[in-house]
């Protein structure tokens, strides 16, 4: 029975009653019915080669910037403006010239490359304070660049010269000045160099002519280099492990700061109290600090500007890729207790000072620092005030042309005291320091040791008089073997009684001060300027002079009036370094060191020297 019952058809149940009469109600829609099934999904096929003309319409991504080329910017303009781009926008553009400018006293007598080629100048004639303009196409740099170029701005007046200059360009700041020159430069083609940022994408040059015709500025043999990374150092071995060292003690507390001062302790602060003062700024780094720094910290107002340190000093990395100071528009700055190293900029790897104030380097350490054309350490030009070092140690600083530490046209007085320098060079002139047309320099409490350059190995002086005293000078390597070249510079040295040397001139090889050369034998000096071998005199009948003596010494009838006849007529004197003197020989002692009755035929006297008699050539103490 119970197979049969689950075999039949279950009951319906009988319906309902009928509820009670109503009124209608608006019917529901019926409920949706189910979607039919969708067919399977054919079978997978590879999919077709794809085709430019195919969807999905896809747009081709936008083209990068064409990467920049030596040949895009290099220029010497014997042919046409290359790549450059003469925008003009005063209607005025730069004109291509061979030979010299129709102005006179202004502009050069021919081009840089051969003299006889051709370069760009702006014309001045009836175009006073027009803006000339010269730009670049675009380019993309992958890391920093240099610029080079020669100018030439001549204003025989050195009243109507106007403004070159040079800027680049960003996506985020637009143009920036790089380089700026004002004035007369002198009747000569110069070389320059700007550093061109990573983020540079294009760079122009500004002539501005000045008040009147004598404003032909001109520019020639513009070259471009991308800079190469060294390659990564071989990492060394791994040392030992060494033994576990004790607990470290506390620092010592930083000693309190003047109340003048404020503390920095990170680059970013150290760059914005500088860049942001309106008044003079003293700045204290921590000892031991290391400040990176990947552009130059720049000042352009009238103040006076103290970055110092204590202890070890903190140190200003310029990372081999930038300068570490721009100084203009007055701004004077000093620089005490710190480690100076790696800058390197086109000019002044340390400071490049135009139109700036003082700039003072104490108590430092200054390694390793470069200009591309002038100033390893500093350059001041632009009517800048002085530059001094003191009290430090300079090393490695290198400069492209002039001046491995110091380059100074047209500037203040530059002094190097209590210092010594090593290892420093330039490319052309001055391997230490390069002076032109500037106010005095003065050494004192120097030792210049191991520095090069192809003229001038220590230094190179042009209408720069200048003082030296207590100074050494030890393998110093020229490559016409000059020390020291002078040009229409007069030096005053501070030589011993005795000695001398000349005011003018080159000076070879090794000498110090205040040794100098010795006043030869038979002549003598009292003076410490004396300037040439014959000293302040001859000797006068009767005397004898030794080599570098300060005055005249007595005559052997002198000694016989004070001391009595010493050996008769053939009086002898012993020096104390196994000299035996005779004829009309001379001591050196005071009168009252002994008399007539006193002196016997060996006797000690003052400053080692005995005297003794001819028979007695070997003197007892």
């Amino acid at each position: 029975l119970l197979p049969l019952a689950c075999a039949l058809p279950p009951t319906r149940p009988p319906p309902p009653p009928p509820p009670p009469l109503s009124p209608p109600s608006p019917p529901s829609p019926p409920p949706p019915s189910p979607p039919p099934p969708s067919p399977p999904p054919p079978p997978l096929s590879p999919p077709p080669p794809p085709s430019p003309l195919s969807p999905p319409f896809l747009p081709p991504p936008p083209p990068s910037l064409p990467p920049l080329l030596p040949d895009m910017i290099s220029c010497d303009f014997e042919v046409d403006n290359c790549a450059w781009i003469d925008t003009a926008p005063d209607g005025y553009s730069w004109t291509r010239m061979s030979g010299g400018t129709p102005s006179s006293d202004t502009g050069p007598s021919g081009d840089h490359t051969t003299g006889s080629g051709s370069y760009l100048y702006t014309e001045a004639s009836g175009r006073s304070n027009k803006l000339h303009q010269l730009e670049s196409p675009l380019f993309s740099l992958q890391q920093a660049a240099t610029l080079s170029f020669f100018y030439h701005m001549h204003d025989a007046l050195r009243l109507y010269m106007g403004t070159l200059s040079i800027e680049a360009y960003n996506n985020e700041t637009g143009w920036t000045t790089l380089w700026s020159r004002t004035g007369d430069q002198g009747n000569s083609w110069l070389d320059a160099a700007v550093i061109l940022p990573a983020s540079a994408t294009k760079v122009r040059f500004k002539g501005l002519t000045g008040s009147g015709f004598r404003s032909d500025m001109a520019l020639d043999d513009v070259s471009f280099m991308q800079f190469t990374p060294p390659p990564p150092p071989s990492a060394p071995p791994l040392p030992p492990l060494p033994p576990p060292s004790p607990p470290l003690s506390p620092p010592p507390p930083l000693p309190p700061l003047s109340p003048d001062f404020v503390a920095a302790a990170s680059e970013a602060e150290l760059r914005n109290l500088i860049q942001d003062a309106l008044a003079d700024v003293s700045i204290y780094l921590p000892p031991s600090a290391d400040f990176k720094l990947g552009s130059q910290i720049s000042c352009s107002s009238s103040i006076n500007v103290t970055v110092a340190s204590s202890g070890e000093g903190a140190t200003l990395d310029g990372q081999e890729q930038s300068g570490l100071f721009y100084l203009e528009g007055g701004c004077s700055l000093t620089l005490r207790g710190l480690i100076l190293v790696n800058g390197r900029a086109a000019q002044g790897g340390v400071v490049y000072a135009s139109g700036a104030g003082d700039v003072e380097i104490i108590d430092s350490d200054v390694r390793d620092c470069s200009a591309y054309t002038s100033g390893g350490v500093v350059s001041a030009d632009q009517n800048s005030g002085a530059v001094s070092i003191r009290g430090s140690t300079v090393t490695g600083c290198s400069a492209g042309t002039s001046g491995g530490v110091v380059n100074a046209y047209y500037s203040g007085a530059v002094s190097i005291s209590g210092s010594n320098v090593s290892g420093c060079s330039a490319g052309s002139d001055g391997g230490v320091v390069r002076a032109y047309n500037s106010e005095p320099l003065s050494i004192a409490g120097v030792d210049f040791t191991d520095n090069k350059a192809n003229s001038g190995s220590v230094l190179h002086l042009s209408s720069t008089p200048s003082s030296i005293s207590d100074a050494s000078f030890t393998a110093n390597i020229a490559g016409d073997g000059v020390t020291i070249q002078t040009l229409n510079s007069l030096i005053d040295w501070g030589c011993r009684l005795g000695s001398w040397m000349p005011r003018k001139g080159t000076f070879f090889g090794n000498f110090s001060v205040p040794k100098c050369n010795l006043c030869p034998a038979g002549y003598y000096g009292n003076r410490s300027d004396l300037t040439n071998p014959t000293c302040e005199s001859s000797c006068k009948r009767g005397y004898f002079c030794t080599l570098g003596t300060a005055e005249l010494l007595f005559t052997r009838r002198a000694i016989s009036r004070n001391f009595g006849v010493l050996g008769g007529a053939g009086g002898r004197w012993y020096d104390g370094e196994n000299h035996i003197r005779g004829g009309p020989g001379v001591v050196r002692w005071p009168a009252s060191c002994c008399s007539a009755r006193s002196c016997s035929s060996r006797r000690q006297l003052p400053h080692q020297m005995v005297l003794t008699t001819w028979a007695s050539r070997r003197a007892s103490e």
